[in-house]
């Protein structure tokens, strides 16, 4: 017992985490844009956007998709990331009824946060570790002064450019205090690139020490992090007590994965392997920890920083300093980073067993920003006049985002103890303009709004495609959408194929308009309409003798080991012909 009180939490270093939070959250948006240029000119032909031309809104996808790659090789260059989330959330309320799913609007709050995380890397320069390490629940205010020893990591500011590299991928490894503040090095420094200049201060690095930072550069810094932890939290608990609370009896038998890689709106190759070949007692104990434990339990770890705060930060303090074992061995718990794990672990099987666009990797954001387990005290080289008032004044700007961002989960977390989102007192405050604006930006979502599929599918039915050009009906096949029983289900995630993920809808009864409006595009031989589907020679190449359309729905059912095929399938019900 005493070598495991001897042993200590695996050095994550936060400023290091929440660059790779932050890179995510970039890579997320690169997806999620790279995926409106592939499909946006389908969905925005078949039903027109209202305020915006489908060319717009696909051009300014494309256009985005160059911050969003600058955000993840420049973590802290924060304009580019709030640009995403602009062009996000515009696309988002004026893209029409292919944006409903509980993860668009997800993007706006993680992007928000991250965008806020991401500003504040640019508010120090490096971070004293040397006498400010904890756990994982960390002290907020760390107390020791800085030291010369800092720590070797990747982060750079935005606002202070590295010169001991000429190449525009510079290296993020520091050289020794000496060298790099001797006037003979900064004469030999090289100047910045025309391009650096977009987002790096053209000011040289002064040669002085390091000085501590504000409180308020910690202060912002921490509670930018706790926003992400604190959404990860509701998500995850929203998704597991919703389905506890009012969804399908399945998921309090523990056999709602019986049926579930088989019905999952897009399945891939994974999802076959685990219906067929996975014991319906692995089943009930993946089933278990995904939504008993990783959802319902686990989330409250990630409020392990509450044990560092007022009189609870005290006494944390104290039983470190404890002599006795089985009083260190609690209080050195890496809550959030267990939490964290554990849910990650669930999320990355999620990810691995179906397409589900980029919800699973938008979700991690939040937990990577809580990994950290060195925390360190900000620093920063003598800043020019300008920096200092910039470092002066934007964290106060960055907290007041992040209270604006804060106050309409309320709501969320009134549901998560009680069921219901009424406020009490609280009521008029959720009414006003200010709040209100920042629901309407989709900030601080109370996730049980959305299904995240609490109404378990026990049954997959597929409208299928056919085309006659003459010598009977063809069977056309949409591009990862399930269809020919030949054809293997295939990886689509991150990326979000709106289209073929739209028709799995129709088999729960959603209004066809937009089918129709396809196939009359179809009977036109629109070039758009036919490049949405794949390729057939037979039909392709005769459009000019093209005589109908119809679509017709069938059953599905995934094929035993030792078939031909993938799928089994039956005609069932519904079928619509269009003569063109």
């Amino acid at each position: 017992m005493e070598a495991l009180a001897a042993m200590d939490v695996p050095k994550l270093k936060t400023m290091q985490v929440h660059c790779c939070a932050v890179r995510l959250c970039a890579l997320v948006y690169f997806f999620a844009f790279l995926g409106n240029v592939v499909d946006g000119p389908i969905i925005w032909l078949v039903t027109p956007p209202t305020q915006y031309s489908a060319a717009q809104l696909v051009t300014w996808s494309q256009v985005a998709l160059l911050p969003a790659a600058l955000a993840f090789l420049r973590p802290w260059c924060w304009p580019a990331l709030a640009f995403c989330w602009w062009v996000w959330h515009w696309q988002h309320r004026y893209g029409g009824v292919w944006f409903f799913f509980g993860w668009d609007a997800m993007m706006d709050e993680i992007g928000f946060l991250a965008c806020v995380l991401s500003a504040t890397l640019t508010l120090y320069d490096d971070v004293d570790v040397e006498g400010a390490e904890a756990v994982a629940d960390f002290p907020l205010e760390p107390s020791e002064p800085p030291s010369e020893h800092l720590e070797d990591q990747e982060t750079q500011p935005a606002l202070q450019p590295e010169g001991n590299q000429g190449s525009t991928l510079r290296s993020r490894r520091k050289r020794p205090p000496s060298q790099d503040d001797s006037p003979e090095a900064q004469a030999d420094l090289p100047s910045t690139s025309w391009w650096q200049m977009l987002w790096v201060s053209t000011a040289r690095k002064s040669p002085s020490r390091f000085q501590p930072c504000k409180p308020i550069v910690d202060w912002c810094r921490t509670i930018a992090e706790l926003s992400l932890t604190l959404a990860g939290f509701r998500l995850f608990l929203a998704a597991g007590l919703l389905k506890r609370r009012v969804g399908s009896a399945c998921w309090k038998d523990l056999t709602c994965l019986y049926d579930h890689y088989e019905t999952q709106p897009m399945p891939n190759l994974a999802s076959w392997y685990f219906h067929n070949f996975t014991p319906h007692g692995l089943m009930r104990l993946m089933q278990w920890f995904a939504i008993d434990l990783a959802e319902c339990m686990v989330p409250f770890l990630l409020l392990g920083f509450l044990v560092s705060m007022g009189p609870l930060g005290l006494l944390h303090d104290q039983l470190l300093c404890s002599e006795q074992w089985f009083l260190r061995v609690p209080a050195k718990f890496p809550g959030r980073l267990v939490g964290a794990s554990v849910i990650m672990t669930f999320v990355f099987g999620m990810f691995v067993g179906g397409n589900y666009a980029f919800l699973h990797p938008l979700a991690v954001v939040s937990l990577v920003a809580s990994l950290g387990t060195v925390r360190g005290l900000p620093v920063t080289r003598r800043p020019s006049p300008a920096l200092m008032l910039y470092q002066s004044l934007m964290p106060w700007l960055l907290i007041l985002l992040l209270l604006f961002a804060f106050l309409p989960s309320l709501r969320a977390y009134a549901w998560l103890w009680s069921g219901s989102e009424r406020v009490g007192f609280l009521e008029p405050l959720m009414q006003s303009d200010f709040v209100m604006a920042a629901s309407g930006m989709n900030l601080g979502i109370p996730y049980n709004r959305h299904a995240y599929f609490a109404g378990m599918v026990h049954d997959r039915k597929e409208m299928v495609l056919f085309a006659d050009v003459g010598d009977g009906y063809v069977e056309m096949d949409i591009p990862y959408k399930v269809g020919s029983v030949g054809r293997a289900p295939l990886q689509t995630s991150p990326l979000h194929r709106r289209f073929a993920w739209q028709w799995w809808f129709l088999g729960l009864g959603q209004d066809p308009s937009w089918l129709v409006s396809f196939m009359e595009q179809l009977c036109s031989r629109s070039q758009t309409a036919w490049a949405a589907v794949e390729n057939n020679s037979t039909v392709h190449d005769n459009l000019d003798k093209l005589k109908k359309v119809a679509v017709q729905m069938y059953q599905y059912h995934f094929s035993k080991p030792g078939s031909q095929s993938w799928w089994e399938r039956h005609a069932s019900g519904q079928r619509m012909e269009i003569a063109c």
